[in-house]
C-alpha cells in the first residue's frame, strides 16, 4: 500500500513538473557608451538561453558628446551607421543574434537627439538606420509607420502578447502626449486583441512622477495609459530601459486601476550610475521617493533583465519570475515573482486613499526627512566636513591676505630705503 502511495506521489508531481513550460525573454539597454568597451555581457546572457532578446533604447550612442554633458545630434548618416556597426560587431552579439529573435525601440541616443522627441529633425533618418540595425526587412511596414511601435505573440499559442511602445517619435512635451494619435489608436486595439498577458515596453520608465532626472511618460500620456488597463483589466507588465540602473516597481494604488500594476526596468548593460557617480546609492535615495520601489529594489551596476514566464499545461501563463543579472558576473541581484492572479482584476474599495493624492513636493519633503533621520549620523559627519573645509578656507583666505599685506609693507619700505639712498 505505501509502495503504491509513492508511485502516486511521484506520477503526481512528475506531471506537474511536466506540465510547466518556460518562455525566457531577455532585455536591456544603455550599451557600449565607450565604443571601445570590452564585454562578454551578450555570452552571459545567452547562457539564459532567451527566445527573445529586446532592446529598449540606446543600443548605440549614435549622437556624441562634444563638452562634458553637452550632446550632439550627429548629421554624417555614415558615422551613424558605423556607430550601429559597432554594436552590431561585437563579437559575443554577433553570435548571439544567430540563436535568438532580435526586437526592439530607440530611446533618445539611438533615435540622434539627447531626450528628443516630435521636433528631432533627425528622427526618420535615425528610425531606418536603426531598423536596418535589428536587420527589419526593407519592405517592413515600420519603415513607413510614424515609429517603430510593434506587437507580436511570445509564444506559438498566441496567449502571450509583447507590445512595443515608441516613446520618442512623436514624444510631445509641450502637449504632454508621448505617443502620438496613431499610436494611440494603435495601442488600445492591443488590449482588444486575444491574449492572457500583454508584455509592454517603454524606452523612458512609465510609472514614476515624483523624481527629479529620470525620464518618463508625461502626466496626461500616464493616466490615458491608466484608464485603457482599467477599462479592459488585462494582466500587464511594463519593461523598460534609458535610466543607467535596474529597478523594480508597483503601482502604488492599485484599486485606482482595478488589477495590480509592475514595471521592470533594466539598464546600463556596459555603463551605469555606479561607474560616474559617486555615493549614487545615498544619492537616489535622497532624489527618489519609496513611492513607485524602495531603494532596496533598485541597482546600480551593470546589468541585463531576465524575464521567465511560466506556463501550465494548457498553455497558460501562470507565473511570472523576472531576474535583475549582473554583466559582470550573472549574480541575480534583483528578483521579483508575481502569480498570474495578482494581475488579473480584482474587487477594490476605490473610495480608499492613495498617496498619488500626495502632492509630489510633499512626497518629496517626507523622503528628505525620512532619508535625513535613516542617515543621521552620515548628515552630521558630512555637515561637520564641509564646515571644516568652510574654516580652511577661510583660514587659507586670511593667511594669504595677511602675507599679502606683509609683502606690500615690505615693497613699501625697500621703495622708501631706495628713495632714501
Amino acid at each position: 500500500m505505501l509502495n503504491k502511495l509513492l508511485i502516486v506521489l511521484l506520477t503526481t508531481l512528475f506531471l506537474n513538473v511536466t506540465a510547466e513550460n518556460q518562455l525566457t525573454i531577455a532585455f536591456g539597454s544603455c550599451f557600449k557608451f565607450y565604443r571601445t568597451h570590452d564585454t562578454d555581457v551578450f555570452k552571459r546572457i545567452q547562457s539564459f538561453n532567451p527566445k527573445y532578446f529586446l532592446w529598449l533604447g540606446d543600443a548605440a550612442y549614435i549622437d556624441y558628446m562634444p563638452i562634458l554633458g553637452i550632446w550632439r545630434s550627429e548629421q554624417n548618416e555614415t558615422k551613424v551607421k558605423e556607430k550601429f556597426d559597432i554594436t552590431n560587431d561585437d563579437k559575443y552579439y554577433s553570435q548571439f543574434k544567430q540563436n535568438v529573435i532580435i526586437k526592439g525601440v530607440y530611446d533618445d541616443h539611438d533615435s540622434n537627439e539627447n531626450n528628443g522627441g516630435k521636433f528631432n529633425p533627425l528622427k526618420e533618418s535615425a528610425k531606418q538606420l536603426y531598423l536596418d540595425f535589428i536587420g527589419e526587412p526593407k519592405d517592413s511596414p515600420l519603415r513607413k509607420q510614424d515609429g517603430i511601435y510593434q506587437s507580436f505573440y511570445a509564444d506559438q499559442y498566441n496567449k502571450i502578447l509583447i507590445v512595443m511602445t515608441d516613446a520618442r517619435y512623436n514624444s510631445d512635451k509641450f502637449t504632454g502626449d508621448s505617443l502620438g494619435d496613431n499610436q494611440w489608436k494603435w495601442l488600445e486595439q492591443q488590449f482588444q486583441i486575444e491574449s492572457q498577458l500583454i508584455i509592454m515596453t517603454s524606452g523612458v520608465q512609465v510609472m514614476h512622477d515624483d523624481r527629479n532626472g529620470p525620464e518618463t511618460w508625461f502626466v496626461w500620456s500616464k493616466q490615458k495609459l491608466y484608464a485603457l488597463i482599467k477599462k479592459y483589466n488585462k494582466p500587464i507588465i511594463f519593461l523598460s530601459g534609458d535610466v543607467h540602473y535596474s529597478e523594480i516597481m508597483k503601482y502604488p494604488c492599485p484599486h485606482r486601476l482595478g488589477q495590480n500594476l509592475y514595471e521592470f526596468s533594466s539598464s546600463g548593460m556596459t555603463f551605469a550610475n555606479y561607474d560616474h557617480i559617486p555615493f549614487v546609492s545615498l544619492i537616489f535615495q535622497f532624489l527618489f521617493p519609496n513611492t513607485f520601489s524602495s531603494y532596496q529594489d533598485h541597482y546600480y551596476k551593470s546589468n541585463f533583465g531576465i524575464l521567465k514566464i511560466i506556463t501550465d499545461d494548457q498553455h497558460q501563463p501562470i507565473k511570472i519570475q523576472y531576474e535583475t543579472h549582473s554583466s559582470e558576473d550573472s549574480s541575480i541581484v534583483l528578483q521579483k515573482t508575481i502569480q498570474i492572479e495578482e494581475l488579473q482584476k480584482q474587487n477594490y474599495d476605490e473610495s480608499q486613499s492613495c498617496i498619488l493624492d500626495v502632492s509630489i513636493k510633499d512626497r518629496q519633503m517626507q523622503n528628505y526627512i525620512l532619508r535625513i533621520n535613516e542617515n543621521l549620523l552620515i548628515v552630521i559627519g558630512s555637515l561637520f566636513l564641509v564646515l571644516l573645509f568652510i574654516i580652511f578656507l577661510i583660514y587659507n583666505i586670511i593667511s594669504y591676505v595677511s602675507k599679502f599685506q606683509e609683502l606690500y609693507k615690505q615693497i613699501q619700505k625697500n621703495r622708501q630705503k631706495i628713495k632714501q639712498e
